[in-house]
């Protein structure tokens, strides 16, 4: 049966109209996307803040500019004016938090990096010297020791090669008059343990900076919840009056008022009114 012309003919035209259903499905939400989202993409590309607060800050962003493109109608309102005055600070905090979540990364790398190439840098030099002096004394023991290539030591964790570098150090230490003739001063030996305790000194910055970041994350948390509830408790119903008397407005406030998954592809209403009407 299913090898028939007529049923191959059927599963194609079949296979056929699906994938156009899912290309029109597609086209339709991108055209949702750009006339009823005006900050949809803000914070798309961040690297902190996780897509739940994102996807909530870009709606907050756009009631906001609802009520912006809407003045006229809420001049004569003082409680919702005050209330967009409330929402505007809503945005102001939550992005001021994500700053200083964001500052983790950069300040940790700003902190460490330098301190690390030097250290590495420091490292090959002595390691390189401990090579000559095992292939000229055919030591194995030295030889499998400096086995090492600044590859390794790149990619190694903190801890890893701050144990690594001691060990390189010590060793150095012991064998310092053979390594003269091979371009290895003390100066260069000391240099490893030196730039070691700068790297190892720099991870209690790291922390505080860290413990403020995971602050900021709880409360980016807070600040949104805060955010919901005002939303839901305060601006919907000095809204809803309108539902019948402006229609178009208040479709229009629940269209900005719906949460859009950027990331996933789909919208989540949060708007909890039962009485919409959808398009």
């Amino acid at each position: 049966m299913q090898n028939t012309p007529l049923y191959r003919h059927y599963y194609s035209i079949t296979h056929k109209k699906r994938r156009i259903h899912q290309k029109e499905t597609g086209i339709k939400h991108k055209i949702f996307l750009l006339k009823h989202r005006t900050y949809y993409s803000t914070f798309k590309k961040s690297e902190n803040m996780n897509r739940i607060a994102i996807n909530f800050l870009n709606m907050l962003q756009s009631v906001v500019k609802f009520f912006a493109d809407n003045l006229l109608f809420i001049s004569n309102k003082p409680a919702l004016l005050n209330a967009v005055e409330k929402l505007k600070v809503f945005v102001r905090e939550i992005k001021e938090l994500e700053m200083i979540q964001s500052e983790k990364g950069k300040i940790e790398v700003a902190l460490k990096q330098d301190t690390r190439t030097s250290l590495i840098k420091a490292l090959m030099k002595v390691l390189e010297g401990i090579g000559a002096h095992a292939a000229a004394t055919n030591d194995l023991s030295l030889k499998m020791f400096a086995d090492l290539t600044e590859y390794d030591l790149k990619k190694m964790r903190d801890h890893k090669l701050l144990i690594t570098a001691r060990s390189i150090y010590e060793t150095a230490t012991k064998i310092a008059e053979n390594l003269k003739i091979w371009e290895v001063t003390l100066e260069d030996i000391e240099a490893t343990n030196t730039y070691s305790d700068e790297y190892d000194a720099k991870d209690p910055a790291i922390r505080i900076i860290k413990g403020r970041s995971s602050q900021a994350t709880t409360d980016i948390k807070e600040k949104i919840d805060e955010a919901k509830h005002y939303l839901k408790d305060t601006v919907d119903p000095m809204m809803k009056p309108f539902k019948e008397s402006n229609a178009l407005l208040y479709n229009h406030y629940l269209k900005v008022r719906t949460i859009i998954n950027i990331a996933g592809g789909h919208s989540k209403d949060k708007t909890d009114d039962k009485d919409k009407t959808t398009k």
